[in-house]
């Protein structure tokens, strides 16, 4: 039976995944703390005053910022401290405190130069994960879909590249996309397969090297017939999801 082999969230849009153990989902809505946060860069229609979702065009993204993956994060819950390092440098904030966001941003700007169109601002919107989609989902990439696109490409492809939420193993490959429109159970959970992951530019990033050194989407869509690696699922009933737990369809 499938299992249950990773747990992330990305607290920041953009940059590096919060390993877990263990989580507990609420019915209808994200992965705690994932994509809490983005950066804004230049001029976009986020308001602060009616904080609502934002296409991610508007903010920093490995599909527009590969330079990004060099970043090693660090996430802290309790205080949402949140620290980058880069090249032996490090820097610290606390992200939903502005007066700490500077050193940061000069980071950035040093690392992504003329990648940031304008002055950069972090954003937030409670009750609304910054995702390239509105709808408060998370995302399942299946370990054994990606080993086989990397043997059909040529090159080991980190499952990272897909910045899921959760990660399964001891499925067939490809075999979770006729899970959509069923339900499945992780644990004690049962989430909804809304439908499958059209992938972007993001994936082409090598997680190492901040540089794109393959493209991902066009080798899927060449030698599959399609863009799509992964689903977004919608949870349904509240609980507690750890690694390990079994992963199978229901209903």
């Amino acid at each position: 039976m499938p299992q249950l082999t990773a747990i992330a969230r990305f607290p920041v849009k953009g940059l590096g995944p919060d390993w877990l153990t263990e989580v507990d989902l609420e019915a209808g809505h994200t992965l705690p703390d994932d994509r809490a946060f983005a950066i804004e860069h230049g001029q976009s229609p986020f308001d602060p005053a009616h904080p609502a979702h934002v296409k991610k065009k508007h903010f920093l993204m490995l599909a527009g910022q590969a330079g990004l993956a060099r970043l090693s994060c660090r996430y802290c819950t309790l205080d949402r401290r949140f620290t980058v390092s880069l090249d032996g440098r490090e820097t610290s904030v606390i992200l939903d405190d502005a007066a700490t966001h500077p050193p940061l941003f000069d980071l950035l700007n040093d690392l992504l130069g003329e990648d940031i169109r304008g002055g950069l601002r972090i954003v937030h919107a409670p009750g609304q994960a910054m995702t390239d989609i509105p709808e408060p989902h998370i995302s399942l990439i299946n370990a054994a879909s990606v080993r086989d696109l990397s043997e059909t490409a040529g090159k080991p492809l980190d499952p990272v590249r897909f910045r899921g939420n959760v990660l399964i193993d001891g499925l067939e490959p490809w075999a979770e996309f006729g899970w959509t429109g069923q339900d499945i159970r992780i644990g004690e959970v049962r989430l909804r397969v809304e439908r499958r992951i059209g992938r972007c530019a993001a994936t082409s990033v090598n997680l190492a090297t901040g540089t794109r050194d393959i493209d991902v989407p066009k080798i899927l869509f060449e030698h599959y017939g399609h863009t799509d690696c992964g689903l977004y699922l919608d949870v349904k009933s509240s609980g507690r999801i750890a690694l390990g737990d079994p992963v199978e369809p229901i209903g």
